[in-house]
Formats: structure tokens, sequence, C-alpha cells
């Protein structure tokens, strides 16, 4: 195996592996139990989450990104999912914010226990990755920035996606229904 793959997929055990489960059993219930979901994050953690929103609507989760031309209004049975590794990115700090001010639950997750978007936020997922700032506590991964953090949230997913499914009963058949055809 190529090196670097070794490096990334070590880095991504150790941390993944201390992920405490009933925490991701908490926010699946949460993406569940909300009426609207939307996602926020900028840069390669907006591609991360629009990644979860892609998948979820095959679930039937309403669910959409920050930005998006078909985003609409949050109300108060709605969810708001901030993304930010640091918890002090610009757009995910005022976003949450905002959010707050609507009476909009807010769900961090990020790596900073404490960060803006932390202390806006009505629950808190933490992954132990590293942030653009590097601080001394974060896990000291060999990859650039916020990488290692990007790809916990990708594969977060993932784990979200299939939790979904178990707790629906869905199998491949019923996700193929909604996935796109116009490919």
């Amino acid at each position: 195996m190529i090196y670097e793959f070794k490096v990334i997929m070590s880095e991504l055990e150790q941390t993944l592996s201390q992920i405490d489960e009933a925490a991701v059993d908490h926010l699946t219930d949460s993406i569940l139990n909300a009426n609207r979901v939307v996602v926020v994050g900028v840069g390669r953690v907006m591609l991360s989450m629009k990644a979860w929103v892609k998948r979820l609507k095959h679930f039937d989760v309403d669910i959409n990104y920050f930005g998006s031309e078909t985003e609409g209004a949050v109300k108060s049975n709605d969810l708001v999912i901030v993304a930010s590794s640091s918890g002090e990115s610009l757009i995910p700090k005022m976003i949450g914010a905002k959010a707050k001010e609507l009476n909009v639950d807010v769900y961090y997750i990020g790596c900073t226990k404490g960060s803006s978007v932390d202390k806006v936020a009505k629950h808190h997922l933490l992954l132990p990755g590293k942030t653009k700032y590097k601080h001394p506590e974060e896990f000291q991964s060999v990859q650039p920035m916020s990488t290692l953090f990007e790809q916990q949230l990708y594969l977060l997913g993932d784990c979200v996606a299939l939790k979904i499914m178990k707790k629906k009963n869905l199998d491949e058949a019923n996700v193929k229904r909604k996935h796109a055809n116009l490919e």
C-alpha cells in the first residue's frame, strides 16, 4: 500500500475509534426528529456536508445546505448542523448565532470544545481532529490544516446514514428508488 494511504488510514483509525457511539446515536436521532435540517460549513468542510445532504435525501430526510438556491426558512422544529473544526470560522460562527437567535437548535460538529459555535449550540459532537490553529491538545495529524477533520466528517455522514437505514428498516432497494436516475 502507498505510504501516504497508510498514514491517512492510521490517523482515521486512531481518531474515529475515540468517537462515542452514544453521541453519534444522539446526532442521528436529532436528525430524524427534526422537521428540517440545514447543514453549514465552508470550503472542504461544506463539501463533506453536501455528501450528507445527497445521501440523507435518499432516506426522506428533509435536508439542505446553507446557501443552496432551495434552502428556505428555518423554524423552531428544525435543526442547523454547523460543522467547523475550530468553531471560529466566520460563516459557521455567524450562522450558528443567527440560528440560535431564531430559536432553532444548533448542533456543532467540530474539534474545539468551548469555541464560538460550541457556545451557541444546544448539542455537540466533538471529533478528535486538527484545526488550522494547531492547538497543542489537538490530534497531531501530519495532514495539512483540517484535512483529517474533513475526512472524519465525510465518514461520520456515512455512519449516520447506516444508522438511519437501520432505524427506518431500509435496504439498498429502498435507497435506490430515491437515487438520481438521469445518469
